[in-house]
């Protein structure tokens, strides 16, 4: 992998792609499926760096995907007029990057200020944060009842007024210069230019939502760490079910249509690269340090909660630009394709191909998404065989089907000198 020529990969995916989608050979059920296992390799291999190489055990990777999933469709919905506005989507994710740090700073301050309590009383934070979670239930319960505007005195209410206020005037009033904008380009551009904004912006929210969630969670271990990534990934799907903007618990539809084979295997490629590079690097040696044993990696000088964060953003990221490519893909989404069946059907694929080891989750996230398909002439008798190949897998092979191993070199630190040759010694600069 390390030789891997990753631009000709690329490159040789686009034949590939016009030869499945287009040239009739490959039937449409079968095209569907090479496509279900490029959105599978990319969330498995993202969660590998979470569990495998860090030691986690995060259980809110289909929350994230949700974050990718909408917040790529609705700006191609609203705001890229079919792919040829590429600055209007940029201007989009601009004002909410805004908007959200604004949130951000408020709340921050709000826990700092309870965090200080803490030199009057040690449980004072907490009993603050509780009061604080509780008093802004309560308003959103009672704003519900009022159709126009809020009363002065709901103050969380009319803060979410006034910040969905500013994110529509910033989208407003700048619309003609990105319209402007948008016509300096040339016309072919545009539409890969919008998509990638479309994969960047929404890898980026949900690297944010990770960050949100693994500043705090982070801290915890085992079982307590997975409670908590399938109740944020659970509160994910719940806000998005009660966000009017995204379309409820219908969905939104129609969502213009633009990933093909193409763009999902070349994403495909481009997350396993650098996944694998991150995980063998120094920053990924840091990681598995971590994961191996959290008090000697802390004694000589690897910042434990850091390590986890990163770990915890990057995967985050990819898996939102998967679910970016799946929205973009479909002509509908809706929030039942992102609940806690589909983050455990990623720890599975993850588990099963081997803790620790990326080619293993390209493996087994292959071998999963077809089992159920190959099996589809017993349907009555589907899933029992599934979970009984599954229970037997794990049984033969507790260490997953490639354990910690790779099906290719991995990446290779300095040379050692030969056996009888000194090492040279390079002059010291003055």
């Amino acid at each position: 992998m390390a030789n891997a020529p990753v631009p000709i990969l690329i490159a040789a995916i686009v034949p590939l792609g016009w030869f499945v989608e287009q040239s009739g050979y490959v039937d449409a059920y079968y095209a569907r499926m090479l496509m279900l296992i490029g959105y599978n390799v990319i969330l498995a291999v993202s969660l590998q760096l979470i569990n495998g190489f860090s030691g986690q055990f995060s259980l809110g990777h289909a929350g994230f995907m949700a974050v990718g999933a909408y917040l790529a469709a609705y700006p191609a919905i609203t705001f890229s007029q079919t792919y040829t506005n590429p600055a209007a989507v940029l201007l989009f994710y601009v004002a909410l990057a805004i908007v959200t740090g604004m949130c951000g700073l408020v709340l921050y301050g709000l826990f700092t200020a309870a965090r200080l309590s803490r030199r009057l009383h040690p449980t004072l934070p907490i009993i603050l944060i509780l009061l604080l979670i509780a008093w802004l239930l309560v308003e959103l319960a009672r704003a519900s009842r009022y159709e126009g505007a809020t009363p002065g005195y709901l103050v969380w209410s009319r803060g979410i007024s006034l910040l969905r206020s500013s994110l529509a005037g910033m989208l407003d009033h700048g619309q003609p210069l990105a319209a402007r904008v948008s016509v300096m380009f040339p016309e072919a551009a545009r539409g890969p230019m919008a998509f990638l904004i479309l994969l960047g912006g929404a890898g980026a929210c949900a690297a944010a939502a990770g960050l949100i969630v693994g500043l705090p969670a982070l801290r915890l271990r085992g079982d307590y760490l997975a409670i908590a990534t399938l109740g944020m990934g659970e509160i994910i799907r719940i806000i998005i079910i009660n966000t009017t903007a995204l379309g409820g618990a219908l969905g939104l539809t129609p969502i213009p249509r633009y990933a093909n084979f193409s763009w999902i295997y070349g994403v495909a490629i481009v997350t396993v690269v650098v996944i694998w590079r991150v995980a063998y690097s120094a920053a990924g040696r840091a990681i598995m340090a971590v994961r191996e044993d959290e008090i000697a990696a802390a004694a000589v000088g690897i910042h434990n909660t850091y390590q986890k964060v990163v770990a915890f953003i990057i995967g985050a990221f990819f898996a939102g630009v998967a679910g970016a490519l799946y929205a973009l893909n479909e002509y509908s989404i809706t929030p039942t394709r992102f609940t806690m069946d589909r983050s455990i059907e990623i720890v599975v694929m993850v588990t099963l191909g081997g803790l620790g080891s990326i080619s293993g989750a390209i493996l087994a996230a292959t071998v999963l998404t077809l089992l159920p398909e190959v099996l589809r002439p017993v349907a009555e008798y589907r899933m029992i065989i599934y979970s009984l190949a599954l229970i037997a897998i794990m049984l033969v092979r507790p260490q997953g089907l490639l354990g910690g191993r790779e099906l290719w070199p991995r990446r290779r630190g300095p040379r050692a000198p030969s056996p009888g040759v000194e090492p040279r010694e390079e002059p010291i600069p003055a």
